[in-house]
Protein backbone atom coordinates (compact mmCIF):
# COMPACT_ATOMS: atom_id res chain seq x y z
CA UNK A 1 0.00 0.00 0.00
CA UNK A 2 1.16 3.27 -0.74
CA UNK A 3 0.57 6.60 0.83
CA UNK A 4 1.38 10.29 -0.82
CA UNK A 5 0.96 13.34 1.61
CA UNK A 6 1.54 16.81 1.35
CA UNK A 7 3.87 18.70 4.21
CA UNK A 8 3.52 22.33 4.30
CA UNK A 9 5.88 25.10 5.51
CA UNK A 10 4.89 27.47 7.91
CA UNK A 11 5.42 30.85 8.65
CA UNK A 12 5.82 33.17 12.12
CA UNK A 13 3.48 36.00 11.98
CA UNK A 14 4.36 37.22 15.78
CA UNK A 15 7.37 36.00 17.60
CA UNK A 16 8.39 36.69 21.35
CA UNK A 17 10.58 35.41 23.34
CA UNK A 18 9.25 35.25 27.36
CA UNK A 19 12.40 34.07 29.18
CA UNK A 20 15.51 31.27 29.32
CA UNK A 21 14.62 27.51 31.31
CA UNK A 22 17.14 25.61 33.59
CA UNK A 23 17.33 22.74 30.46
CA UNK A 24 18.85 25.98 27.58
CA UNK A 25 15.68 26.27 25.77
CA UNK A 26 13.54 29.54 25.57
CA UNK A 27 9.83 29.96 26.51
CA UNK A 28 8.06 31.80 23.65
CA UNK A 29 4.80 33.02 22.26
CA UNK A 30 4.35 32.53 18.63
CA UNK A 31 1.59 32.69 16.17
CA UNK A 32 2.62 29.91 13.19
CA UNK A 33 0.68 29.50 10.22
CA UNK A 34 0.66 27.03 7.36
CA UNK A 35 1.53 28.34 4.29
CA UNK A 36 0.90 26.58 0.12
CA UNK A 37 4.84 25.86 -0.46
CA UNK A 38 4.96 21.98 0.22
CA UNK A 39 7.38 19.28 0.66
CA UNK A 40 5.82 15.42 -0.66
CA UNK A 41 6.41 12.44 0.70
CA UNK A 42 5.48 8.80 -0.51
CA UNK A 43 4.98 6.25 1.82
CA UNK A 44 5.08 2.46 1.43
CA UNK A 45 4.70 -0.21 3.83
CA UNK A 46 7.68 -2.94 3.65
CA UNK A 47 8.61 -6.28 5.79
CA UNK A 48 11.35 -4.34 7.53
CA UNK A 49 13.91 -1.58 7.79
CA UNK A 50 13.54 2.63 7.47
CA UNK A 51 14.74 3.56 3.73
CA UNK A 52 14.68 6.57 3.06
CA UNK A 53 14.96 8.02 -0.25
CA UNK A 54 15.58 12.19 -1.42
CA UNK A 55 15.89 14.38 -4.74
CA UNK A 56 18.07 16.67 -2.84
CA UNK A 57 21.77 14.82 -2.59
CA UNK A 58 22.65 17.22 -0.22
CA UNK A 59 19.90 15.83 2.58
CA UNK A 60 21.12 12.82 4.35
CA UNK A 61 19.23 9.89 3.97
CA UNK A 62 20.18 8.25 7.07
CA UNK A 63 19.17 7.37 11.30
CA UNK A 64 20.28 11.93 11.26
CA UNK A 65 17.68 12.68 8.91
CA UNK A 66 14.38 14.22 10.68
CA UNK A 67 11.63 12.06 8.65
CA UNK A 68 13.71 8.93 9.33
CA UNK A 69 13.98 9.90 13.10
CA UNK A 70 10.30 10.19 13.39
CA UNK A 71 9.61 6.55 11.47
CA UNK A 72 11.74 5.46 13.78
CA UNK A 73 9.91 7.23 17.07
CA UNK A 74 6.46 5.82 15.47
CA UNK A 75 7.51 2.47 14.83
CA UNK A 76 9.00 1.70 18.11
CA UNK A 77 6.53 3.96 20.27
CA UNK A 78 3.30 1.00 19.12
CA UNK A 79 5.97 -1.58 19.10
CA UNK A 80 5.28 -2.36 15.18
CA UNK A 81 7.01 -5.02 13.63
CA UNK A 82 7.05 -3.64 9.97
CA UNK A 83 8.99 -1.37 7.95
CA UNK A 84 8.66 1.70 5.48
CA UNK A 85 9.89 2.87 2.63
CA UNK A 86 9.81 6.96 2.16
CA UNK A 87 10.34 9.27 -0.77
CA UNK A 88 11.05 12.60 -0.50
CA UNK A 89 10.31 15.49 -2.96
CA UNK A 90 12.19 18.72 -1.22
CA UNK A 91 11.00 21.88 -2.13
CA UNK A 92 10.91 23.83 1.18
CA UNK A 93 14.53 24.89 1.64
CA UNK A 94 16.21 24.11 4.36
CA UNK A 95 17.77 26.18 7.12
CA UNK A 96 15.26 28.51 5.95
CA UNK A 97 13.43 29.37 9.19
CA UNK A 98 10.19 27.80 7.48
CA UNK A 99 10.26 24.21 9.47
CA UNK A 100 10.52 22.17 6.33
CA UNK A 101 12.12 19.30 8.14
CA UNK A 102 9.44 19.81 10.96
CA UNK A 103 6.23 19.41 8.64
CA UNK A 104 8.11 16.42 6.86
CA UNK A 105 8.50 14.69 10.29
CA UNK A 106 4.95 15.42 11.33
CA UNK A 107 3.57 14.18 7.58
CA UNK A 108 5.84 11.14 8.43
CA UNK A 109 3.94 10.47 11.76
CA UNK A 110 0.29 11.12 10.03
CA UNK A 111 1.46 8.46 7.40
CA UNK A 112 2.33 6.13 9.27
CA UNK A 113 -0.69 5.98 11.55
CA UNK A 114 -2.89 5.57 8.77
CA UNK A 115 -0.76 3.22 6.74
CA UNK A 116 -0.73 0.80 9.56
CA UNK A 117 -4.48 1.55 11.11
CA UNK A 118 -2.91 2.16 14.43
CA UNK A 119 -5.83 3.33 17.15
CA UNK A 120 -4.26 6.56 18.66
CA UNK A 121 -5.07 10.01 19.45
CA UNK A 122 -3.57 13.25 18.88
CA UNK A 123 -2.12 13.52 22.78
CA UNK A 124 0.02 10.46 21.95
CA UNK A 125 1.08 11.27 18.23
CA UNK A 126 1.68 15.41 19.66
CA UNK A 127 3.95 13.52 22.60
CA UNK A 128 6.15 11.39 19.68
CA UNK A 129 6.09 14.66 17.71
CA UNK A 130 7.63 16.30 20.58
CA UNK A 131 11.06 14.17 21.19
CA UNK A 132 11.48 15.17 17.48
CA UNK A 133 11.31 18.70 17.46
CA UNK A 134 9.72 22.04 19.20
CA UNK A 135 8.14 22.79 15.81
CA UNK A 136 6.57 19.00 15.11
CA UNK A 137 3.56 19.31 17.19
CA UNK A 138 2.18 22.64 15.27
CA UNK A 139 1.98 20.79 12.17
CA UNK A 140 -0.12 17.91 13.55
CA UNK A 141 -2.77 21.11 13.79
CA UNK A 142 -1.76 23.05 10.97
CA UNK A 143 -3.38 26.41 10.07
CA UNK A 144 -3.41 29.79 12.88
CA UNK A 145 -1.62 28.18 15.71
CA UNK A 146 -0.57 30.43 18.92
CA UNK A 147 2.63 28.15 20.06
CA UNK A 148 4.13 29.02 23.93
CA UNK A 149 6.59 27.60 25.66
CA UNK A 150 8.86 25.80 23.99
CA UNK A 151 6.51 25.51 20.88
CA UNK A 152 4.20 22.66 22.83
CA UNK A 153 1.83 24.65 23.89
CA UNK A 154 -0.78 24.53 20.94
CA UNK A 155 -4.06 26.87 20.61
CA UNK A 156 -5.61 26.83 17.35
CA UNK A 157 -7.29 30.18 16.58
CA UNK A 158 -9.73 31.03 13.79
CA UNK A 159 -7.82 30.56 10.77
CA UNK A 160 -6.40 33.43 8.36
CA UNK A 161 -7.57 32.53 4.93
CA UNK A 162 -6.19 33.98 1.86
CA UNK A 163 -3.37 35.83 3.07
CA UNK A 164 -0.67 37.05 0.04
CA UNK A 165 2.44 36.16 1.20
CA UNK A 166 5.63 36.47 -0.80
CA UNK A 167 8.69 34.43 0.75
CA UNK A 168 12.05 35.50 0.06
CA UNK A 169 15.11 33.78 0.95
CA UNK A 170 18.73 34.79 0.33
CA UNK A 171 19.83 31.52 -0.40
CA UNK A 172 21.93 30.67 3.02
CA UNK A 173 20.47 29.53 6.24
CA UNK A 174 20.76 30.81 9.71
CA UNK A 175 22.11 28.63 12.61
CA UNK A 176 19.60 28.81 15.04
CA UNK A 177 21.34 27.74 18.10
CA UNK A 178 23.71 30.43 17.34
CA UNK A 179 21.06 32.67 17.15
CA UNK A 180 19.59 32.04 20.79
CA UNK A 181 23.30 32.15 22.16
CA UNK A 182 23.03 36.13 21.64
CA UNK A 183 19.90 36.48 23.50
CA UNK A 184 20.40 38.28 26.91
CA UNK A 185 17.86 38.52 29.20
CA UNK A 186 15.71 41.24 30.05
CA UNK A 187 14.45 42.09 26.94
CA UNK A 188 13.91 45.93 26.86
CA UNK A 189 10.31 47.03 24.98
CA UNK A 190 8.77 43.41 25.01
CA UNK A 191 5.73 43.28 22.52
CA UNK A 192 2.52 41.77 23.53
CA UNK A 193 0.60 39.18 21.20
CA UNK A 194 -2.91 40.43 22.71
CA UNK A 195 -3.26 43.11 19.91
CA UNK A 196 -2.68 40.68 16.48
CA UNK A 197 -4.51 37.56 18.61
CA UNK A 198 -7.40 40.00 19.31
CA UNK A 199 -7.59 40.92 15.37
CA UNK A 200 -7.54 37.18 14.54
CA UNK A 201 -10.32 35.83 16.68
CA UNK A 202 -12.52 39.14 16.29
CA UNK A 203 -15.56 38.58 13.63
CA UNK A 204 -14.64 42.07 12.20
CA UNK A 205 -11.00 40.98 11.13
CA UNK A 206 -8.56 43.60 9.46
CA UNK A 207 -5.43 42.98 7.84
CA UNK A 208 -3.58 46.08 7.97
CA UNK A 209 -4.69 46.77 11.84
CA UNK A 210 -3.71 42.89 12.37
CA UNK A 211 -0.41 42.90 11.02
CA UNK A 212 0.88 46.32 12.25
CA UNK A 213 1.63 44.26 14.92
CA UNK A 214 3.57 41.99 13.34
CA UNK A 215 6.90 41.41 15.35
CA UNK A 216 9.94 38.54 15.00
CA UNK A 217 12.66 39.22 18.27
CA UNK A 218 15.00 37.08 16.52
CA UNK A 219 15.63 39.81 13.84
CA UNK A 220 17.23 42.05 16.91
CA UNK A 221 20.22 39.17 17.07
CA UNK A 222 20.02 38.35 13.20
CA UNK A 223 19.72 41.86 11.11
CA UNK A 224 23.01 42.94 12.62
CA UNK A 225 25.31 40.13 11.39
CA UNK A 226 23.35 39.65 8.13
CA UNK A 227 22.92 42.79 6.09
CA UNK A 228 21.58 40.27 3.08
CA UNK A 229 18.36 39.44 5.20
CA UNK A 230 17.78 43.32 6.12
CA UNK A 231 17.91 44.01 2.38
CA UNK A 232 14.90 41.82 1.51
CA UNK A 233 13.11 43.53 4.45
CA UNK A 234 13.77 46.83 3.09
CA UNK A 235 12.65 45.52 -0.43
CA UNK A 236 9.31 44.46 0.28
CA UNK A 237 8.69 47.30 2.43
CA UNK A 238 9.32 49.50 -0.22
CA UNK A 239 6.34 47.68 -2.10
CA UNK A 240 3.98 48.34 1.07
CA UNK A 241 4.52 44.79 2.19
CA UNK A 242 4.77 43.79 6.52
CA UNK A 243 7.46 41.96 5.98
CA UNK A 244 9.05 39.96 9.16
CA UNK A 245 11.84 36.77 8.85
CA UNK A 246 9.86 34.01 9.55
CA UNK A 247 11.58 31.59 12.97
CA UNK A 248 15.36 32.73 13.28
CA UNK A 249 15.47 32.87 9.14
CA UNK A 250 16.95 33.22 6.65
CA UNK A 251 13.53 33.48 4.76
CA UNK A 252 11.51 37.01 4.81
CA UNK A 253 8.08 37.14 4.41
CA UNK A 254 5.86 40.11 2.89
CA UNK A 255 2.29 40.08 3.46
CA UNK A 256 0.76 42.33 0.65
CA UNK A 257 -2.69 43.52 -0.50
CA UNK A 258 -4.39 44.34 -3.90
CA UNK A 259 -2.78 47.58 -4.40
CA UNK A 260 0.84 45.60 -4.78
CA UNK A 261 2.18 45.01 -8.66
CA UNK A 262 3.21 41.88 -8.47
CA UNK A 263 4.48 41.94 -11.99
CA UNK A 264 6.73 45.00 -10.75
CA UNK A 265 7.82 43.12 -7.69
CA UNK A 266 8.49 39.86 -9.17
CA UNK A 267 10.70 42.26 -11.45
CA UNK A 268 12.99 43.54 -8.62
CA UNK A 269 13.16 40.60 -6.85
CA UNK A 270 14.43 38.66 -9.87
CA UNK A 271 17.37 41.19 -10.02
CA UNK A 272 19.12 39.39 -6.73
CA UNK A 273 20.47 36.33 -6.78
CA UNK A 274 17.27 35.61 -4.32
CA UNK A 275 15.16 32.59 -4.50
CA UNK A 276 11.34 33.51 -4.34
CA UNK A 277 7.48 31.95 -3.89
CA UNK A 278 3.85 33.39 -4.17
CA UNK A 279 1.69 31.37 -1.90
CA UNK A 280 -1.36 32.08 0.22
CA UNK A 281 -1.91 30.89 4.06
CA UNK A 282 -3.46 27.20 4.18
CA UNK A 283 -4.69 24.82 6.58
CA UNK A 284 -2.98 21.36 6.81
CA UNK A 285 -3.53 19.14 4.25
CA UNK A 286 -2.76 15.92 6.31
Amino acid sequence: MNLTLKAPAKINLFLELKNKRKDGYHNLETIMQTVDLYDELTFESTDKGILLECNDKALPRDASNLVYKAAKAFLDYFEIDKGIKIYLKKVIPMGAGLGGGSSDAAATIAALKKLYNVDTNKKELEKIALTLGADVPFFLTGGTVLCEGIGDIITPLKNINNLNIVLVNPIFGVNTASIYKKVKFPLTNEVEITRIKTQIDSDSFDTNEAFSSCFNRLEDFVLPDYPEIAKIKDVLNSFGCVSLMSGSGATVFGLFDFRVNLETLKTILSKYNWKFWFVNSTELSF
